[in-house]
């Protein structure tokens, strides 16, 4: 088919479907497409040969609420106002999203999601959904969503009209308690979880904000790797079930542009944070980001250079064929799609401010990160690291580098300045709206914390003690 010159999709054919499938706190470096070693990702991983793989796509703003209204509204935090999980702000005035765009534009739209908020807006049907929870040691989560998308799907193909899907899958968010096949699929026989001699989890369970809610999913487990084994066993447990959704998607496959991506990713046990998802690292920022459309879109192309999830809108529109009448702020990737260029943007400025208040930017080479608060696990106001030599973030150079840091932190204030003035605002709502939370979890004093405390499975009368995704409302409740 012919193309634009900036390799746009030219118009006269039908508008695609157009499926994106969101896979909450997926790191990037956790897929198979990506480089990991452990077959976590068999389905996705053969879904990303048949479409493109952008290897360094980025989630400016996070953690959940700011990354999805980027994603669906184009625009950048300081524009959408949403900067933090729950902050009681709603998106700034004008603010449209892709849902409502496209339905205006005549798309059927439906979603399977329970953020609720301003995500309803724009869908025709809205699947909300909770997760059996009558078995605490499992959540089931991944199956609850495609057992509504799969008769979605089927009622959205049968419309005269192209459509828009959204599907967001909980795995493999916190707590990670997947189903029996899963929970000791990567699990190394001879270790133990519970050895009172591993004390690879001391500060997790010394971090007062966190701990209670660890408590709740795996009370007792004292090595940090059965903790990552768990979250790998989310990811394949939630790889199988997506393949009953590819397997329903081919019969309207090549006219239909399928996304996969991720609000943000997690850290681990790389980084003070303890399997969540705040600090502006790359194991949070780094997200999957892979579209497949067949016989548009080139089979097996990997892209190197950096993009954002704010892309994501403006080239679904483009795909479209939806002229831009929003003001996005993203750039639309067809021009990296057909070589025009090899990435978007050559720095990025990120965001947060749920538990900490930062902002940072990333470059090829740098992280800078500086805190607007002082930080919750008592790190420096200002981080610097050298992605090529420390891929991992494992060393801020800041106090050797003083010239770089005063560089980035002069082009984050200009940055700043740039985006009020374009807002016509006169303080930045990362610091205005500040952190939002401070502890998860209720206390249980006649009970052991860490090693030493009974496992989820032992435990007498255990029914509805496994701790549930939080809500929002929940993050202050240690308070």
């Amino acid at each position: 088919m012919t193309a634009a010159a900036d390799g746009t999709p030219s118009a006269g054919r039908r508008p695609p479907n157009i499926v994106v499938i969101a896979l909450d706190t997926q790191r990037a470096d956790h897929l198979g497409c990506y480089g990991y070693g452990r077959d976590t990702s068999p389905n996705i991983d053969a879904f990303a040969r048949e479409g493109v793989v952008f290897e360094r796509c980025i989630a400016p703003n996070i953690p959940t609420h700011p990354s999805f209204t980027t994603l669906f509204s184009g625009k950048e935090a300081i524009t959408h106002d949403i900067v933090n999980i729950g902050g009681g702000v709603p998106v700034a005035d004008g603010v449209r999203l892709l849902p409502e765009i496209l339905r205006d534009n005549g798309y059927a739209t439906a979603a399977v999601d329970n953020m609720g908020r301003h995500f309803t807006r724009g869908y025709e049907r809205y699947e909300q959904y909770q997760w059996d929870r009558s078995d605490p040691t499992v959540l089931r989560k991944a199956e609850t969503v495609t057992n509504l998308a799969l008769p979605m799907l089927d009622d959205l193909v049968a419309d005269e009209r192209p459509f828009f899907c959204f599907l967001h899958y909980w795995d493999p968010h916190t707590p990670y308690l997947p189903p029996p096949g899963y929970e000791d699929l990567y699990t190394d026989s001879g270790r133990n979880a519970y050895d009172p001699d591993n004390h690879s989890m001391d500060e997790a369970w010394s971090w007062e904000p966190f701990k209670w809610y660890f408590h709740d999913w795996m009370p007792g487990v004292t090595d940090a790797q059965h903790v990552i084994d768990l979250y790998d066993g989310e990811i394949r447990y939630m790889d199988n079930d997506l393949a009953r959704v590819f397997a329903a998607l081919e019969r309207v496959r090549e006219d239909t542009i399928v996304v996969i991506t991720a609000d943000h990713g997690e850290v681990l046990n790389e980084q003070l944070g303890y399997f969540d998802h705040h600090g502006l690292y790359e194991g949070n920022v780094h997200i999957p980001l892979i579209l497949s459309w067949p016989g548009t879109l080139p089979a097996g192309r990997r892209i190197p250079g950096l993009v954002q999830n704010l892309d994501v809108a403006q080239t679904l529109l483009d795909a479209a064929g939806i002229p831009q009448r929003e003001h996005m702020e993203g750039l639309s990737l067809f021009p990296v799609l057909s070589g025009v260029r090899d990435g978007n943007y050559d720095t990025v400025y990120l965001s947060e401010a749920t538990w900490e208040v930062k902002r940072g930017l990333r470059t090829d080479r740098w992280k800078f990160i500086r805190a607007i608060e002082p930080d919750p696990h008592g790190r420096p106001m200002v981080e610097l690291y050298d992605l090529h030599a420390d891929p991992g973030e494992q060393n801020n150079v800041a106090e050797r580098e003083p010239a770089v840091v005063k560089e980035l932190s002069d082009r984050l204030d200009a940055w700043l300045d740039r985006r009020l003035a374009e807002t016509g605002k006169t303080r930045d709502p990362v610091a205005e709206q500040g952190a939002c939370a401070s502890a998860i979890g209720q206390p249980k004093p006649d009970e052991v914390v860490g090693a030493g405390a009974t496992p989820l499975r032992e435990r007498v009368g255990s029914a509805g003690g496994a701790a549930n995704i939080p809500d929002p409302s929940e993050l202050n409740a240690g308070r």
